[in-house]
């Protein structure tokens, strides 16, 4: 009943595909860092830390001292994401001082901010920061296992010191026991000889925790923190490098924040981040390297950050400048805008596919008599059309980033709106070709289509450095600094789906052509460029989805080749599973340090006995995340045991046709088994596991849907005419 097609063009494909990621892999013979110079040991560096300042606070105009160092120096947007969703300046600084995230516990995602902990001592007795071991206690808790005091126990280590100037700083320079070895409060009397101390020093220049509703008394909050700027750098010495950093949140709302650097070492250009593998884009814990890599000083314990270096513009002009901050203010913006918009863009979508889908199904079953064969034709095609479009929603939303949409407006009724319109245009041009390619005419051919559209869209924007995934409904968040670059676990969802989906299809179709052995080899063929492009160091650098793509693979091809799901088969692709995580994590281990991505920081961690931890955390920050938000984890249960019920037994909830379907397609309901063991490993495996099964069912529920409705038509199409007067529609 599914129309065989040529297979010539689909090796030959193949063939080009793995042999063009072959050489595009091996042409790059690191992970793509930005290909600048560290700063090197022995400059002197003064870091200025201020809290709640965002590049679309920063004007020529508005904020003068801000802009010249813009356009005279390096700048990028610093993500302060700490312990909760906002930081407060504790926070912020206690990330600076341990390299990863720490603060404050809270019992909220968005706490108030209180006071800076107070600094008490002389210089001949030393300083003591009030409240520091509460502080350690919650970093180290915290699911980064953070060391509050790193920054600090690395400088004494080495013999050297580094001064600090106000409260946060303070705290940031402290050693693990809360002690200060050179302190100062802020004072423009004393500031020159304060930060000719050490060659490396932290001012602690205030914060903004509010934003005025009067524009005019906003610009002089901000003109008072840039006075204690000015007077910074005013102070500093000479020859010395000034890097100012935001290091907290403002109204409690999570935002990209300044990071501009000048001096010397800083020509005019933007900030680039090798943790980060992106230019404009930092974390705090590159300040921290940074700090360590100028004074020479290695960190007591690994840290993620690595020093930050620089891109640099061809001048220092007044237009360059604005087209810094332009780029700047994009990022943030767009971030910003992809949390706004998120949860009304899925709400509305969901909401009404589900509603057509109600409507069309109601439709089906009213259709009297069975013979009207018009009828029942229009609303499976209809059927197959919405469920496809559907489907091809996660694809559009990362090609939506191509256009700037959230430069529209700043309000979010509107963004929701364009960004709904430009989603539901691309989708349908991806479903239109997938009905319209020559294998169109298959009852798996569309949603093959786009399975493969859908992996390929994720897999070639991992390729080009993730740049359609930053700020993507389904991709990464700068401001929760989880990851920067490679595959999350929410577009991984959407990847393993659709090569599954793919893999069965293509298996499928391919066995009905009396082709066993090339359904083996094909199926082999695009696991494994499938695997590459996920785990790969320079592409995908994925930890635990590798162990959950595995065996749902390995599942499918078990099938394929006709084998028995037999104990011994499954513990060796159980075994090939580890293997391959192991394998590339051990060969991105070889890497220098600064060079490793996730695989090879869990080997390092392993050596340094600190691998539990993380396993650890990531399982229980799935326990924590269901508890803490149990509606969301009834949700997906509701949603996934359905799946699960469906994936085994076809048939059941009234879905004949599906059943049908999967006897027509053997192959198609061990994919769906196989999805449904890649979910619930990846579940298990990953700290932000809940999100995979829902984000799996978003893609796999309307395929099935356009699936079948189109085999539906297929059977329809195929039965005898009962009336003349539909003989005109076969």
């Amino acid at each position: 009943m599914i129309r065989r097609h040529p297979i010539k063009s689909l090796v030959v494909a193949l063939t080009l595909v793995v042999l063009a990621l072959a050489w595009a892999y091996v042409a790059r013979p690191t992970i793509p860092v930005p290909p600048t110079q560290a700063p090197q040991p022995g400059q002197s560096l003064v870091v200025v830390g201020v809290g709640g300042v965002s590049w679309d606070d920063v004007s020529a105009e508005d904020t003068p001292t801000l802009w010249g160092m813009l356009r005279d120096g390096s700048a990028a947007s610093v993500s302060v994401k700490a312990l909760h969703l906002t930081t407060c300046p504790t926070d912020g600084w206690a990330t600076l001082g341990a390299g990863e995230a720490a603060g404050l516990a809270s019992s909220t995602d968005r706490p108030d901010c209180g006071p800076l902990p107070e600094v008490s001592g002389t210089a001949a007795a030393g300083w003591q920061v009030a409240g520091f071991d509460a502080i350690a206690r919650a970093s180290a808790d915290g699911p980064y296992d953070a060391h509050l005091g790193l920054l600090g126990d690395s400088f004494a280590r080495a013999g050297t010191c580094v001064q600090a100037v106000g409260p946060g700083a303070a705290l940031a320079a402290a050693t693990s026991n809360g002690r200060v070895a050179r302190y100062a409060p802020f004072s423009v009397t004393t500031l020159t000889s304060d930060l000719a101390q050490c060659p490396v020093s932290l001012v602690d220049v205030g914060a903004l925790l509010q934003t005025e509703p009067d524009h005019v008394k906003q610009v002089e909050r901000l003109n008072s923190l840039e006075r204690r700027i000015s007077q910074v750098v005013d102070a500093a010495p000479n020859g010395a490098d000034i890097v100012v950093v935001g290091v907290s949140d403002r109204d409690r709302q999570e935002r990209l924040r300044v990071l501009t650097a000048s001096g010397p070492h800083y020509p005019p250009g933007l900030l680039a981040s090798a943790s980060t593998r992106m230019t404009g884009i930092a974390q705090l814990s590159d300040v921290t390297a940074t700090l360590l890599a100028t004074g020479g000083v290695h960190p007591v314990q690994e840290i993620g950050g690595r020093a930050l270096t620089v891109i640099p513009s061809s001048n220092n002009s007044e237009a360059t400048a604005a087209s810094k901050l332009t780029v700047l203010t994009d990022l943030d913006k767009k971030a910003d805008a992809k949390q706004a918009i998120e949860a009304p863009f899925l709400l509305l979508w969901l909401v009404t596919a589900l509603v057509v889908f109600i409507v069309l199904g109601v439709a089906w079953r009213r259709v009297r008599p069975w013979s009207v064969l018009p009828t029942r034709l229009r609303v499976a095609r209809w059927a197959a059309v919405v469920g496809l479009v559907s489907a091809a929603m996660p694809a559009a939303t990362f090609l939506a980033n191509l256009a700037p949409w959230w430069r529209v407006s700043g309000q979010t009724w509107v963004l929701v709106a364009v960004f709904t319109a430009l989603v539901l245009v691309i989708a349908v041009v991806l479903a239109a070709i997938a009905v319209q390619g020559p294998w169109g005419s298959s009852a798996l051919g569309p949603v093959a289509a786009l399975s493969a559209v859908t992996a390929s869209v994720i897999g070639v924007d991992l390729i080009t450095g993730s740049h359609l995934q930053i700020g993507s409904i389904f991709g990464l968040q700068p401001l929760v600094g989880g990851r920067f670059y490679g595959m999350g676990n929410v577009a991984f969802a959407l990847y393993g789906a659709g090569v599954l989906v793919l893999c069965a299809a293509l298996a499928h179709g391919l066995r009905r052509r009396g082709a066993p052995r090339l359904a083996v080899a094909v199926v082999a063929i695009v696991a494994v460029v499938a695997l590459g492009v996920d785990v790969l160091p320079a592409w995908g650098a994925d930890f635990g989805g590798p162990l959950a793509l595995v065996p749902a693979l390995g599942i499918l091809i078990i099938a394929v080749s006709g084998l028995r799901m037999s104990v011994r088969n499954l513990a060796v692709v159980a075994f090939a599973a580890v293997l391959v995580v192991g394998v590339v994590s051990w060969l991105d281990w070889l890497r220098p340090p600064a060079q490793r991505a996730h695989p090879g920081r869990f080997v390092q961690s392993l050596i340094d006995g600190g691998a539990w931890p993380i396993i650890s955390r990531k399982f229980l920050a799935n326990i924590e995340l269901g508890l803490a938000m149990p509606v969301l984890f009834a949700i997906v249960t509701a949603a996934l045991v359905p799946f699960i019920v469906l994936a085994f037994r076809p048939g059941l909830f009234g879905t004949g046709a599906l059943a049908r379907l999967c006897r027509e397609a053997p192959l198609l309901r061990t994919g769906l088994i196989a999805i449904v063991v890649m979910v619930v490993i990846g579940f298990l495996t990953n700290d932000s596991g809940i999100a995979i099964p829902p984000v799996a069912a978003i893609f796999v529920v309307p395929g099935m849907i356009a699936a079948t409705a189109h085999f539906r038509t297929i059977e329809e199409r195929r039965k005898p005419v009962k009336r003349r007067s539909d003989r005109h529609l076969l």
